[in-house]
């Protein structure tokens, strides 16, 4: 059963710095966004989703893919007459789940915060926030696990973390923001937070304000993250160990 799966991945990952990322992730976000003060929500927001979000996602995958690479180069998996498809989809929901739970820390914080701070974004819509940052970034596991076991540490981050930074700032804000994968989640919080990717309040009436983004950035992001875990999943079936 899959659920088994999920549960032996999640085991190799007790008392290692993967699970303690939970919380780190979020709290190096909290202490960027404290730094720049009064607008500490939607900055704490902007933080996550364009930097922290993507590098933390890589590191995961890295993570991940050096407890099997390391040690036995992968032979404790491929030796086993287990599918190798399953494994490689347990591997990404894994992921998953502590990137969703990032995600529910990180709007928990910023909830919390604005007992200090002005209130920029109400309790509702942090929330939906989260979740929504959560489902649009799921795509970048399965690539980022690719990338990972293709490239290493450094060319996963790199590749991940400038590609959100710099394509979700680019292209998020134009009307071909649906091209780029990067920017699904920066154009589906202008309506959620009501702020641009740059950090600055959108004016009312701003098309970019439209909040029918949501639900094709919904749609797409679960789209292509199906398709990446089928096909990433297909070719990790095909590997043998070296």
């Amino acid at each position: 059963m899959m659920l088994e799966y999920i549960q032996a991945e999640n085991l190799k990952c007790k008392k290692t710095f993967l699970k303690k990322l939970i919380l780190f992730a979020p709290m190096v976000t909290f202490l960027i966004a404290y730094i720049s003060g009064t607008w500490f929500q939607i900055n704490a927001f902007n933080s996550w989703y364009m930097m922290i979000l993507p590098g933390y996602i890589a590191l995961m995958a890295v993570m991940t893919n050096e407890k099997e690479q390391k040690k036995l180069r992968y032979r404790a998996v491929f030796g086993l007459p287990i599918s190798l498809k399953k494994i490689w989809i347990s591997k990404v929901l894994v992921n998953g789940i502590y990137m969703t739970l990032s995600c529910i820390v990180l709007s928990v914080g910023i909830i919390l915060a604005g007992y200090k701070f002005s209130v920029t974004v109400p309790f509702s819509r942090a929330l939906i926030a989260a979740v929504l940052i959560a489902v649009t970034s799921l795509w970048q596991i399965p690539l980022c696990m690719f990338l990972a076991k293709k490239l290493g540490m450094l060319g996963t981050v790199l590749i991940n973390v400038c590609g959100s930074f710099i394509l979700s700032a680019l292209a998020a804000i134009t009307s071909l923001w649906w091209i780029c994968p990067y920017s699904w989640t920066a154009r589906i919080m202008c309506p959620v937070l009501g702020d641009l990717p740059n950090g600055n309040l959108a004016k009312i009436g701003d098309p970019l304000l439209n909040p029918i983004v949501i639900t094709i950035g919904i749609i797409m992001s679960a789209i292509i993250f199906a398709l990446l875990v089928i096909v990433s999943a297909n070719w990790f079936s095909k590997q043998e160990v070296n």
